[in-house]
């Protein structure tokens, strides 16, 4: 008895980080580049769920967002961006608003740097044109010269994550699953970019909110079951003191 009830308040305990999960994911239905994230358990030898602290990221793609702006850009198929977290280590995102911060580097509209191919800041220089290419080489160029010619400022870090699995971090970032955090190895398919577009978050509203009601009548299935068998286990204990 005292198994079961154990073995039931761990997958509760369970079902409470799922919930959590999936209510974060449903925060995230707007959010450019966000990405649905699903967590990796293991089964244990008394056969309960054991929660392995990672999500795995579903690279599934998102719906094209078309802004015309010459900084947004779209990652093409498993394309992945290096981005340079809090701590100066890279890792990656889907997301491709990019802004250019008071410091004159290229960032995330979340304020996060992004990174060039060695994992450096690009540098912008002042007043200058902007664009970029299909293949992620940043252009400059001076609108004040009688003949303006491009000049290339930097290369993102794009990265073919097709043979990856990628886990998000709890900055809401990816790594390469098993793999030190930071750059990695790009995989066989080309790396591009589609200019002018933005990937919507692969959230569907609609969806999360059936798994999330689904999701609670499970948990208080399992809620009452832990409270029967208590009160099983109370009944067992007073029939035994009597006799």
């Amino acid at each position: 008895m005292d198994k079961s009830i154990v073995t039931l308040v761990s997958d509760v305990q369970i079902e409470r980080a799922r919930e959590a999960h999936m209510f974060h994911e449903l925060a995230n239905v707007s959010t450019l580049g966000f990405k649905r994230a699903f967590e990796q358990f293991n089964v244990t030898e008394d056969g309960t769920d054991e929660t392995l602290g990672t999500t795995l990221v579903e690279m599934k793609e998102g719906p094209k967002i078309y802004t015309g702006n010459s900084l947004d850009v779209y990652l093409n198929n498993d394309t992945v961006l290096g981005v340079i977290n809090d701590q100066g280590e890279v890792n990656f995102t889907r997301r491709g608003d990019l802004k250019i911060n008071t410091e004159n580097q290229l960032t995330l509209g979340s304020g996060k740097l992004v990174a060039s191919d060695n994992g450096d800041p690009i540098a912008i220089p002042p007043n200058q044109v902007i664009s970029i290419s299909e293949e992620g080489v940043v252009y400059a160029l001076d609108p004040a010269q009688e003949v303006a010619e491009q000049a290339e400022v930097g290369r993102l870090m794009l990265r073919d994550a097709s043979e990856q699995n990628l886990v998000k971090l709890e900055n809401g970032l990816f790594a390469v699953a098993g793999l030190p955090v930071g750059d990695f190895e790009t995989g066989p398919e080309p790396v591009s970019l589609s200019v002018g577009v933005v990937e919507g978050s692969t959230v569907s509203a609609m969806e999360i909110m059936v798994e999330i009601m689904n999701h609670m009548r499970s948990f208080e299935m399992k809620i009452k079951l832990v409270k029967d068998l208590d009160e099983l286990g109370e009944s067992n204990s007073s029939l035994m003191r009597l006799a």
